[in-house]
């Protein structure tokens, strides 16, 4: 009986990931590294009850296609790899998820694709 409880408990708890991104060295060092982003990402997840199941870094500074950064193509094989699980995609803040509007609707639907729902 307890083995089933503990099931259902373990189906019930959301499972959640990390991506984190630096766009430059300053911002390395001025409270928005990675770690800092991180800490609080890890903070908000427990306080919503998600268990984290892996963090995705991005330490690469400079504009261009976010889909093609090491982090992000290795966050998008994970979600991947799980097609029949559903995850919530932690950003630290919303400039950490997308800059631009394009590029914001793009990401969103690749996460739904996935069965991912991104909260920031």
């Amino acid at each position: 009986m307890k083995e089933n409880k503990d099931q259902k408990i373990a189906q019930t708890i959301q499972k959640a990931v990390i991506y984190c991104r630096v766009s430059s060295k300053k911002q390395s060092t001025d409270g928005a590294g990675l770690e800092s982003q991180e800490h609080r990402c890890r903070e908000y997840a427990e306080s919503k009850g998600y268990h984290v199941e892996a963090m995705f870094p991005d330490d690469t500074s400079g504009g261009g296609d976010f889909m093609t950064r090491p982090g992000m193509v290795a966050l998008l094989s994970f979600l991947d790899a799980k097609p029949d699980e559903n995850y919530v995609v932690i950003f630290d803040d919303l400039k950490r998820y997308a800059r631009d509007t394009e590029f914001h609707l793009k990401l969103t639907r690749e996460m739904a694709q996935r069965n991912a729902n991104a909260n920031v």
